[in-house]
């Protein structure tokens, strides 16, 4: 079966209303690639924002009481905070601090609950056992506030009594 020959000589009108139609999807196209660029600039935006402030929130609920526990814990906080960050994390489950692992899970003590974030509970958790871990938070936690200095009234009364024993002369 012969083609049949495409007639080569289009009608004007159609001619002016395909370029009509076409400019007008070209325009179209051009607003909606601006309108995209536009919006992807805004969602950028917006993703900066919400990880800065997501980092505001976790520096607040995380980051400051666990800076105030490192102080309150080490003669070295900044030391005792790189120990800690190097082994476990520290995150707000629930609200309330919570000591993970460093797979995410909650770390158990010998009672098989959780650590509790608190500072007596923390010091015996990461004090205990002989190996390396545990060596480094024992040189660099403070286990006990005692000062020594209970011992002074009774040494100043033992001072005074070594005085009054040792004078001569007449009274």
């Amino acid at each position: 079966m012969p083609e049949l020959p495409i007639e080569a000589t289009p009608n004007p009108a159609e001619v002016e209303t395909l370029r009509r139609v076409n400019a007008e999807l070209v325009a179209k196209h051009a607003r909606n690639k601006a309108r995209i660029a536009e919006l992807e600039t805004g969602a950028a935006t917006l993703q900066s924002k919400l990880a800065e402030t997501s980092e505001s929130l976790h520096q607040v609920t995380v980051g400051v009481p666990l800076k105030a526990m490192c102080e309150s814990m080490s003669t070295v906080p900044e030391l005792f905070l790189e120990q800690l960050s190097k082994h476990f994390k520290v995150e707000s489950v629930k609200g309330a601090l919570t000591l993970l692992s460093a797979d995410g899970k909650p770390v158990l003590g010998k009672d098989k609950k959780p650590i509790p974030f608190e500072q007596k509970a923390l010091t015996e958790f990461l004090i205990d056992g002989d190996d390396s871990r545990a060596k480094t938070f024992q040189a660099i936690t403070i286990v006990s506030r005692a000062s020594g200095a209970s011992n002074i009234a009774t040494n100043s009364r033992s001072k005074q009594a070594q005085l009054q024993r040792f004078q001569f002369g007449l009274k």
